[in-house]
């Protein structure tokens, strides 16, 4: 019999955001301030290649995008809440994972790679 994958509960050793990049409560506000067109790009200090963002669509969705240190390695989704936004992004803060669980994810990392 198998043994079930053990995931780690937290991001890659170091990863930690970048001094310019809002945490906590400034975190929440600045995602709940997003006028439609306009984006939020947190950035990991430790890795240029692992960030999260969120775009806030015309259409008043959420694209929500998470890259861990490849290419290959970005995913998006899309959610009509606010909320759920501002806690994805505060976990992806702390270097926690459980808060990919919430969404159902699209891997595009082959926009980013060549695949010839």
């Amino acid at each position: 019999m198998d043994e079930p994958e053990v995931r780690s509960p937290v991001a890659h050793p170091g990863h930690r955001l970048t001094d310019d990049c809002p945490h906590g409560p400034a975190l929440e506000a600045a995602v709940l301030k997003l006028g439609r067109g306009e984006h939020l790009v947190l950035t990991c200090a430790a890795d240029s290649n692992c960030y999260a963002q969120v775009w806030l669509r015309p259409d008043g969705d959420y694209q929500l995008e998470h890259r861990d240190r490849s290419p290959a390695e970005h995913y998006q989704t899309r959610t009509r809440s606010a909320e759920a936004v501002a806690a994805a992004l505060a976990g992806w803060a702390a270097g926690e994972i459980d808060w990919r669980d919430s969404f159902t994810w699209e891997s595009i990392g082959a926009w980013f790679t060549d695949s010839a």
